[in-house]
């Protein structure tokens, strides 16, 4: 039987605002420790429910998302409360307010853990530098259950995410016909932009590993992808928006963009936007608010690679609560797949039911 002190849960409550079965968020990746002695009443009362002594649906999932509030994060947050509504479990959803925020994940991370958490649900902001810890939460006997991003060990009971080299192949296989397509001659002297989100994610890296591996064997030799100055916005969309505007001045020959995860994306669509620049073909990840407005508009040579963040939200939760239960996993890894949107698919039943599941 599991026990967990006032002490105890009360640091996890002030990171979530746990009140028993439903959800809430917070970004404050410090609040544990500013807010304990406010979170203990709140404790005390929802302890039982907490504990996940007696039946499913007093279990508590953790799901510890990149960035709390990112649009990218938010579809696959309502995946998994919608999961605790109808599994009948606590979801509690916890995120940091920047994907450099290794430090903020470790903490709600070792929250989590202190409040013997049935299951975690976790999307790794670092493939390296929390594999550890997550090693150290498996360990412990709770089911983790990752989404998005792998760490570098197999140290995790399951994991739910897109094939990234392979979804960076398709964005490669995308962005050379949709060049072609707008007449960039393959004898034209054509240059590539990429930035990242982060250097530390597996999951951007996959993916422009895989642009690039396509690239190489399949793109004219002139396009030239500029691997050597690849930016690195750190999930602060104003970054990424300059970094764009930096290419657009600094690369006469500038064709194309890429962004390979969602706020880098939206940085060049912002970028781009804001210069007028039409000219310029744009493949990217995910399906914000701006990049639907840009696919909409039709001004634009655009394409996006869309994930399927809900169900990984969805089924991550699923995963963990039955794994809680003493379940294993015929696959210890899924892959969820991707889907290209542009102008002239983005009403179909089929994207939509993928951009609002």
């Amino acid at each position: 039987m599991r026990k967990v002190t006032a002490v105890l849960l009360a640091a996890a409550m002030a990171v979530a605002g746990l009140t028993g079965c439903g959800s809430q968020s917070s970004n404050a990746t410090t609040a544990a420790e500013s807010s304990q002695g406010a979170a203990t009443e709140k404790a005390e009362e929802s302890k039982d429910s907490a504990k996940g002594e007696t039946t499913k649906g007093e279990k508590t999932i953790y799901v510890i998302v990149k960035v709390l509030g990112n649009q990218y994060w938010s579809v696959l947050q309502a995946g998994a409360e919608q999961a605790g509504k109808e599994l009948g479990c606590n979801v509690v959803v916890v995120g940091t307010a920047l994907e450099s925020d290794i430090e903020g994940q470790l903490t709600l991370l070792q929250n989590a853990v202190s409040a013997q958490a049935d299951g975690i649900v976790i999307a790794p902001l670092d493939s390296v530098s929390l594999d550890a810890p997550i090693t150290e939460a498996y360990n412990s006997g709770i089911p983790v259950v990752l989404v998005d991003t792998v760490i570098k060990s197999e140290n995790y009971s399951a994991a739910l995410l897109t094939n990234n080299v392979e979804a960076g192949k398709v964005a490669a296989e995308e962005l050379i016909r949709r060049m072609k397509d707008q007449g960039v001659s393959e004898t034209e002297d054509a240059q590539i932009a990429i930035q990242v989100g982060s250097t530390g994610s597996q999951t951007i890296n996959d993916r422009v590993k895989g642009f690039d591996e396509y690239w190489k064997d399949n793109a004219p030799e002139k396009w030239q992808v500029l691997n050597n100055d690849i930016k690195v916005n750190d999930g602060d969309i104003s970054k990424a928006v300059g970094f764009c505007q930096d290419f657009i001045t600094t690369y006469p020959n500038l064709k194309a963009v890429f962004g390979p995860n969602n706020g880098s994306t939206v940085g060049f669509v912002t970028g781009l936007t804001e210069s007028g620049r039409t000219d310029i073909t744009m493949v990217g990840f995910d399906f914000s608010a701006e990049i639907e407005t840009m696919i909409r508009s039709g001004e634009y040579d655009v394409s996006s690679v869309v994930q399927r963040q809900y169900y990984m939200g969805y089924d991550g939760v699923k995963t963990a609560l039955e794994m809680s239960d003493g379940n294993q996993v015929r696959e210890k890894t899924v892959d969820t797949g991707v889907i290209l949107v542009n102008t002239d698919n983005v009403d179909d039943p089929e994207v939509q039911s993928i951009i609002n599941p």
